[in-house]
């Protein structure tokens, strides 16, 4: 299923993701998609970083560790 999601672009921006989907046989919605599905992984990776990083400091577990962690990961596999 699909819904109609009407957005304004400035005309700069219109203009390339014509010009980009032009040169890549696509259409504008593809082009919009992909950009959001982009996105949107980007935003849910980041909050999983950041939620990662919290429970990491609960743990008193900082940036200087992560090298000793990973060479304790790779020994135990």
């Amino acid at each position: 299923m699909s819904k109609l999601l009407s957005v304004s672009l400035p005309d700069e921006l219109s203009e390339r993701t014509d010009e980009l989907a032009a040169a890549q046989g696509r259409n504008r919605s593809e082009i919009v998609r992909d950009a959001l599905r982009g996105y949107l992984w980007r935003e849910r990776w980041a909050m999983a970083t950041r939620e990662a990083r919290a429970s990491a400091e609960h743990e008193g577990i900082g940036p200087e560790d992560t090298e000793q962690l990973v060479d304790e990961t790779r020994q135990a596999g």
